[in-house]
């Protein structure tokens, strides 16, 4: 019997996050328990089994324990890597007479292994505040692993229910792969979407399109993303004043930073910074 995804609560084991990580130690690996690599930044292409692609800013891979992770950095990656578990106490276990015998489970467990994010601002806030976790007390901060690993799960079921295409976005479009690589990698200095577009031999219309079906979001959103999420990081982790700021996140100026930042945080740079320091 099959258990629907939704039934299924996802626990912490443990956490490590890696920063523009040119390449991985080994190429392919195994783990005992599930993992998740989350990726803030960057890409990387990989295979589980039969499931390949390419994962980026919006992507989260699983892979089960004991199954080979193949892995191969294509930009500068940074991900959240995350070891978990899933308790048997958040399904109904069903078993008939026969597999009860046999101590064998009829029921059996099959998520994706990519999850893709639609709601990117959503996901910036939430790798934000995992970013902010370390400073807390150790029993504080494993209730929070769990609080936050959960809302990532949630995140995925509710946006896959929402959309009939979900599994669309997935198939990516070469052109859109590329042109996500390059948003990333130019995401902080000056770039013209336009001239983007026809590098990749699209009208501005269809590039609009084919990469809203792709990331369920604009280009110039996506970008709007990456640069702010990007601030975030500043204003916390740095005394950088907001023309600083602005400079190293693409934009000409802290004024402007600050109308875009308000705009999508719904809360000014500087409140933002004090709201969230410890």
């Amino acid at each position: 019997m099959h258990i629907p995804l939704w039934e299924w609560k996802p626990y912490f084991i443990s956490y490590a996050y890696w920063h523009k990580k040119d390449k991985f130690q080994f190429r392919q690996d195994s783990y005992a328990e599930w993992v998740m690599f989350a990726v803030e930044n960057g890409s990387f292409r990989y295979r589980i089994g039969e499931t390949a692609g390419t994962a980026l800013f919006g992507d989260a891979i699983l892979c089960p324990p004991g199954v080979v992770f193949e892995r191969e950095v294509l930009d500068p990656v940074s991900f959240h890597f995350i070891r978990l578990g899933w308790p048997t106490d958040s399904f109904p276990l069903v078993r008939s007479n026969a597999a009860s015998s046999r101590n064998e489970e009829v029921s059996h467990f099959t998520p994706p292994v990519q999850l893709t994010f639609i709601d990117h601002n959503r996901l910036s806030s939430t790798y934000s505040y995992m970013h902010q976790l370390t400073r807390l007390p150790d029993e504080q901060r494993l209730l929070l692993w769990d609080h936050y690993l959960n809302d990532l799960w949630q995140q995925y079921q509710m946006e896959s229910g929402f959309s009939q295409q979900a599994d669309d976005r997935k198939d990516k479009d070469s052109k859109i792969v590329e042109a996500t690589r390059r948003l990333q990698q130019y995401a902080y200095e000056p770039i013209s979407l336009k001239e983007l577009s026809a590098s990749l031999d699209l009208s501005p219309v269809q590039f609009t399109r084919k990469f809203h079906a792709a990331h369920g979001t604009t280009p110039i959103d996506y970008l709007t993303t990456l640069r702010i999420q990007k601030a975030q990081k500043l204003l916390l982790e740095t005394e950088m004043t907001l023309e600083q700021i602005a400079e190293r996140c693409g934009y000409e100026s802290g004024f402007y930073l600050s109308r875009v930042f308000t705009r999508k945080m719904k809360v000014s740079p500087s409140h933002y910074r004090k709201m969230h320091r410890v």
